[in-house]
């Protein structure tokens, strides 16, 4: 790991206050420094079909996205990109236009001439060669390609992203880090560094990757490591790639976006669904507000210890609610606030009473001077006990009872617990707050207390904790959003394997529109549906690919077939 130092990406993390950055000016919009954190999205398009283009472009606008993105696949996308912004500005639109670039420099050098920003990927930009084990070499190439790209954007008065996926890292870079966060952020660093060299400061950079845990821990570090080498504070555009669709896709994003907002990290967010791009505003206003930083009554007690770079289960002791085990090695378990649990046959529903908080062997803390009083007297309570937050701003004031218990060596069980209403803004509050404590390894329970008690929040309850990767209850299926590189209907597509595969509880399907980020975002998956080629489809097994070129009215039950074959199927209730 690359870290020495534990908590300084964020100088307090009791007390959050939003990272101060430098401020990019990209078109009319800001972001970073004091300016509002701007929502962006994404048209599916390729600039040469300016008809269908247009339309998305401008449905986004009126929907109030801040900022555009459009693929640009290949150099004469890029040279249609001249038409397609006249046609934009002639009908007195004039939000901000970015371009998506992998693997083409020239497409890249195009761009800027017509957009007012342009994202690169360190992954594909110039080191896509396979001679890994040259790093210097690699080096070399990308400052011959990112040198007069840079020179460009400053002719051209634009802004760019340095835009990290964790499932494109180059080839050199996976050879000295492997699959791992610290690979991520030496990519963003070596792109970085080239721009401090010349004194080139509108850039946003951003660290995606499909899992959420893994997202957070990048951006995390490179605050840090932009502080320890004198790097200007460069603002950082948010997002979990391939989060699907639905209340899922909703969920997977406020864990990953809205930990780190809570952190106070963040100026500019996309979230990234497997549905019609307009209908990603409203999610992400949601996210702003629900993350909104209010700092609670400073208590005088060490900072939390736990390592917030690479993720790790804090260790506690088992106890038991109702015959349930809670903590040790145990799965984080789901309770209700019933006192009576009914027999059922879901496998989801709630697997303890919680009852009355205040009942042994629960303690309830209810507020920061409930936390102070547990730091004047640890012994009030027996040990071990199982700690419950019933508070406001749950982030921080778990993270000071972690500290607390680490302070005096107990390895108390800790319940993350939530009130909800019945407003969906609730549930994208506590998804964040619970995947920021879940990323910090904090957390042995769970409990939503709502209007609708039992197996509707205990279903929440589950959901959450996939969106965070800290337990699955059912089939994970990981999707991006489309784009001009996408090779089939995705939309579609995903709602057929969802119907085919929807009643497996112990596999992970990807389905990714093309090969520039799937094979590496679905690193996590059992399974991979990736399109190949127009109408062809290629099946995966994690990383490596299993069949090739299936003809894509075949490939669903090729994928059924291949589950089979590693006894991983069955069949689907009939009722």
């Amino acid at each position: 790991m690359l870290n020495n130092t534990v908590n300084s990406y964020m100088a307090n993390r009791f007390h959050a206050i939003r990272r101060d950055t430098i401020k990019v000016r990209v078109g009319n919009a800001w972001i970073g420094g004091n300016a509002p954190i701007l929502i962006q999205s994404m048209t599916t398009t390729q600039p040469k079909d300016i008809e269908n283009t247009l339309s998305q472009v401008l449905a986004l606008a009126n929907a109030s996205c801040k900022l555009i993105r459009i693929t640009v696949p290949t150099l004469s996308d890029a040279q249609a990109l001249e038409e397609l912004v006249q046609r934009i500005r002639a009908t007195g639109c004039n939000t901000p236009l970015s371009a998506d670039i992998h693997f083409q420099p020239k497409a890249a050098l195009e761009a800027l001439k017509w957009v007012e920003k342009v994202r690169i990927n360190p992954g594909n930009f110039a080191d896509s060669s396979t001679d890994a084990e040259n790093f210097e070499k690699g080096e070399k190439k990308v400052r011959e390609h990112f040198l007069p790209f840079l020179e460009e954007a400053k002719k051209y008065d634009r802004a760019i992203r340095i835009g990290v996926n964790h499932g494109s890292l180059s080839p050199r870079m996976l050879y000295k880090y492997g699959d791992t966060v610290d690979g991520m952020v030496e990519s963003a660093l070596e792109y970085l560094s080239i721009c401090e060299e010349v004194d080139f400061d509108r850039v946003v950079v951003s660290m995606k990757s499909s899992n959420p845990k893994v997202a957070i821990q990048a951006y995390r570090l490179l605050a840090q490591k932009l502080k320890e080498k004198n790097f200007k504070a460069y603002p950082f555009h948010l997002g979990v790639t391939e989060a699907g669709e639905g209340e899922d896709g909703r969920l997977k994003s406020a864990v990953g976006i809205g930990a780190l907002l809570l952190d106070g990290i963040g100026d500019t967010i996309r979230v990234s669904l497997t549905e019609d791009a307009v209908a990603e505003i409203p999610v992400a206003r949601d996210l702003i507000e629900a993350t909104s930083l209010v700092n609670i009554p400073k208590i005088d007690i060490p900072d939390l210890k736990k390592d917030p770079f690479s993720y790790s289960r804090r260790e506690s002791e088992e106890i038991s609610i109702a015959g349930t085990p809670i903590g040790g090695k145990n799965p984080i378990r789901v309770g209700e606030r019933a006192l009576v649990l009914l027999p059922t046959k879901n496998l989801r529903a709630p697997e303890f009473p919680l009852g009355s908080l205040k009942k042994p062997p629960v303690v309830e803390l209810s507020s920061t001077m409930d936390i102070a009083s547990f730091a004047a007297d640890p012994t009030q309570y027996p040990s071990p006990s199982i700690f419950c937050y019933t508070g406001n701003h749950i982030v921080p004031a778990v993270r000071m009872l972690a500290s607390l218990l680490d302070q005096y060596k107990r390895k108390d069980p800790i319940l993350l617990y939530a009130s909800i209403g019945n407003q969906w803004v609730d549930k994208i509050r506590v998804a964040a707050s619970w995947g920021s404590l879940l990323a910090d390894g904090i957390g042995d329970a769970v409990c939503i207390e709502g209007t609708n008690q039992g197996e509707e929040t205990a279903s929440l309850s589950y959901d959450i904790l996939q969106a965070a990767g800290a337990r699955r209850s059912k089939t994970e299926f990981i999707s991006c959003p489309g784009c001009g590189r996408t090779l089939f209907d995705i939309q579609k597509v995903l709602a057929k394997i969802k119907e085919r595969f929807g009643h497996l509880t112990n596999v992970s399907i990807a389905v990714m529109g093309c090969i520039v980020n799937g094979p590496g975002e679905m690193a996590d998956a059992d399974f991979g549906y990736v399109g190949g080629a127009p109408g062809k489809i290629t099946l995966y097994e994690g990383k490596t690919p299993i069949k090739k070129n299936i003809p894509e009215e075949d490939a669903i039950e090729e994928l059924v077939e291949c589950i089979k074959s590693r006894g991983l199927w069955k069949e689907p209730e009939t009722h």
